[in-house]
């Protein structure tokens, strides 16, 4: 199992100086990714439902800073060496896919092949507003845009046909550092995101979901890679982004996954890897820079050591 750890470019720590602290913290740690997230703007008065708390809210205020996820992200790779550069995830509508490929084309080249494509069709529908971008046509304008990308990194003349993204009579080079693309993570449970992503993904990245719920995906998407011909199952990473609390003493049960004393987070972690995980983000719940950094600590030297 890796561990990856999602860095705060959005909410009250997202600051320059922060992220850079904590990307190199994270990688001296032995973190094997840090991810970031993907907000442009924040609504005044939000409608969307927030689909990962069950009161809806989303926790973000207007008043938040946000910083833009693939800027971010290019710049940390400039003071990391090793760590893996990931996002958790990037919403592909927001961005047309012939620019979005040669973003992530040149991160991936600076870096070294060090990213990793985490991928998803959005819910905040204000943002699409925005944007100017059509908030009801998001998943086919999602496994268009995965499609295009493919084509962009693989093949030598580019072509792509498709109801809302045409491609022809273009050249694309480089091509990424890694061969023949970045992994590609997509997420979603519903049963498109599902087929999305034994159709189109290297691997699936799911959001706050227990190990018995990871074990139901997974067993779910075996069954439609075989459906595609993919029989590899070994090969399709199954991946999660969980909140992370430790805390000094023993949380009385029932509790959320990853919220307890070290040796509770780590039985946590052996059903998540049990259950079939292959990567493991956290994200560390914290009121400041020093309180995230201690997180990350703790997980690192005591939750791991327990492993």
């Amino acid at each position: 199992m890796q561990f990856g750890v999602v860095l705060p470019n959005a909410g009250p720590l997202a600051d320059p100086a922060a992220l850079i602290t904590l990307a190199q913290q994270a990688e001296a740690l032995g973190f094997h990714g840090i991810f970031l997230s993907d907000h442009l703007v924040l609504p005044l008065e939000p409608q969307s439902h927030y689909p990962y708390r069950s009161d809806g809210a989303f926790p973000l205020r207007p008043s938040d800073p946000v910083l833009e996820p693939v800027t971010a992200l290019s710049y940390l790779a400039a003071v990391t060496r090793q760590v893996q550069l990931g996002f958790s995830v990037l919403v592909l509508p927001y961005r047309h896919p012939v620019l979005t490929a040669k973003m992530l084309t040149t991160l991936d080249q600076f870096s070294g092949g060090r990213l990793i494509l985490g991928a998803g069709a959005g819910w905040m529908a204000e943002e699409f507003l925005a944007l100017g971008v059509d908030y009801t046509r998001r998943g086919r304008l999602t496994d268009e845009h995965l499609q295009v990308l493919r084509a962009m990194w693989t093949q030598e003349r580019p072509r792509f046909s498709g109801q809302y993204y045409q491609l022809d009579g273009i050249a694309s080079s480089p091509r990424p550092a890694q061969q023949p693309h970045p992994p590609i993570w997509t997420g979603g449970t519903s049963p498109a995101a599902l087929r999305r992503a034994a159709r189109l993904a290297d691997g699936w990245h799911g959001i706050r979901m227990t190990p018995a719920q990871i074990a139901d995906v997974r067993q779910e998407l075996g069954l439609l890679l075989r459906k595609q011909g993919r029989l590899d199952m070994d090969s399709f990473q199954i991946s999660l982004r969980a909140g992370l609390d430790i805390t000094t003493d023993n949380l009385a049960e029932p509790r959320l996954p990853l919220r307890g004393s070290p040796a509770q987070v780590a039985a946590d972690v052996a059903q998540y890897r049990d259950a079939g995980l292959d990567y493991l983000v956290v994200e560390p719940r914290a009121a400041n820079v020093p309180d995230f950094s201690r997180q990350m600590q703790h997980f690192s030297q005591e939750v791991w050591t327990l492993l």
